[in-house]
């Protein structure tokens, strides 16, 4: 990781040197902004309680299996075949139920990741803002993240994307 910045920063300082001018620098901690900003606190304590109800929830389908399984096992010895097919089947089809339900709440796209995305969209929305209000009031040319050694912030004066873009075709259409 200080790698990744002290390689970032040298690229920028002989930016800075080619162009002529200085660049104002700043750094920001988000891991710890997000855990001492109060707005994220909150929507933290509110995606608990969410995740606590489906816990209990998933909690409810465990107790009913095993519930099943252990009214199975008693009984089995006096169950027909025809029985035991039922409350096995009743078995796998309420662990099929729970599944699906874990996979709902907690898979790729399931509703705990739409609650947190739902709950951090505003505060991620604000620090943006933050961000860019302090930039621009102090005259801060780029700011990193010392948590994931991006840039969060960068007056557009610097973004050369086009010109990359521009030579990386002028090399494409000259190896054709």
């Amino acid at each position: 990781m200080r790698k990744i910045i002290i390689t970032v920063l040298a690229v920028f300082c002989f930016i800075s040197l080619a162009m002529g001018e200085t660049l104002k620098l700043a750094y920001i901690d988000t891991d710890r902004v997000m855990k001492e900003c109060q707005d994220t606190q909150e929507a933290q304590q509110l995606f608990q309680s969410e995740q606590l109800s489906w816990n209990e929830e998933i909690q409810g389908f465990d107790t009913e299996i095993q519930r099943l399984n252990d009214e199975y096992e008693q009984k089995k010895l006096i169950l027909t075949e025809s029985g035991k097919t039922e409350a096995k089947n009743k078995i796998k089809d309420l662990m099929a139920r729970r599944d699906q339900r874990v996979n709902e709440v907690f898979g790729d796209g399931g509703l705990a990741m739409q609650k947190n995305a739902e709950l951090l969209e505003p505060i991620l929305n604000d620090l943006r803002e933050v961000i860019e209000k302090i930039s621009t009031d102090e005259n801060i040319d780029v700011v990193f993240d010392a948590s994931t050694g991006g840039i969060l912030y960068a007056v557009p004066r610097l973004d050369i994307t086009d010109q990359v873009i521009e030579e990386m075709n002028k090399v494409t259409d000259t190896d054709n």
